[in-house]
């Protein structure tokens, strides 16, 4: 029995740790600030300047985060914005969630996106590859311009049809996404976990509750004097 219990309690206090670590509040407006070119780099666009793409640093209230800005427009800038699950655009949230399949949209750029490589700092070519990536999901919410170098063009050919491939693919241990409130169709994807938010309290007494059953369970198994 005592057994038993200290197992139960173990693995409640495991979920309750869990939920206490990943718990983030989405659905509540946050404050977005842009911060610096991370480990971006710039792509060449045919007749056109060079843009710059892939993994972005922000601010998401006050707490750095990595992120990709889902259009080719400059993310200099500050912005209040919503934190978008995969439950909620499941449920038809997001800029780009129009249409009967919009959420396969965000599968596919999920699914990308969870290729990244979220390292501090890249090699050329590993930076070249996230760029990329972040060009294919531009192609993939909207219309983005046209690559200037065939090799690039080919790279995110290969990107795409892997896109489609996953067109139901569940990034909700991957990123979120933030929807900016101002009216601009401002959007961006973050990696997990995005910011620090305060903790429920019902998560507080869960997680007390379950350390009180496994000290309950270490007591009844002391042996006696």
């Amino acid at each position: 029995m005592g057994n038993n219990l200290k197992t139960i309690s173990l693995s409640i206090t495991s979920v309750a740790l869990t939920l206490l670590i990943n718990t983030a509040a989405l659905g509540a407006p946050v404050n977005i600030e842009y911060e610096g070119a991370g480990t971006s780099t710039s792509l060449d666009i045919k007749n056109a300047p060079s843009i710059n793409a892939g993994l972005n640093t922000i601010t998401v209230d006050g707490n750095s985060s990595l992120a990709l800005n889902t259009s080719n427009n400059s993310m200099t800038a500050t912005w209040t914005a919503t934190a978008n699950s995969y439950v909620d655009v499941q449920a038809g949230a997001g800029q780009y969630n129009h249409g009967s399949k919009g959420e396969e949209k965000y599968s596919k750029a999920g699914y990308l996106f969870s290729l990244l490589d979220i390292s501090e700092s890249l090699s050329t070519t590993a930076a070249k590859y996230n760029a990329l990536v972040n060009y294919v999901i531009w192609d993939i919410l909207g219309n983005p311009p046209k690559l200037g170098n065939s090799d690039d063009r080919d790279a995110a050919d290969s990107l795409e049809a892997l896109a489609k491939d996953n067109k139901a693919f569940d990034w909700s241990t991957t990123m979120v996404v933030y929807t900016a409130n101002d009216g601009s169709a401002r959007e961006f994807f973050t990696v997990l976990p995005p910011i620090a938010t305060p903790i429920p309290s019902a998560l507080f007494l869960f997680g007390s509750m379950a350390l009180g059953l496994f000290g309950i369970a270490t007591r009844k198994q002391a042996p006696s004097a």
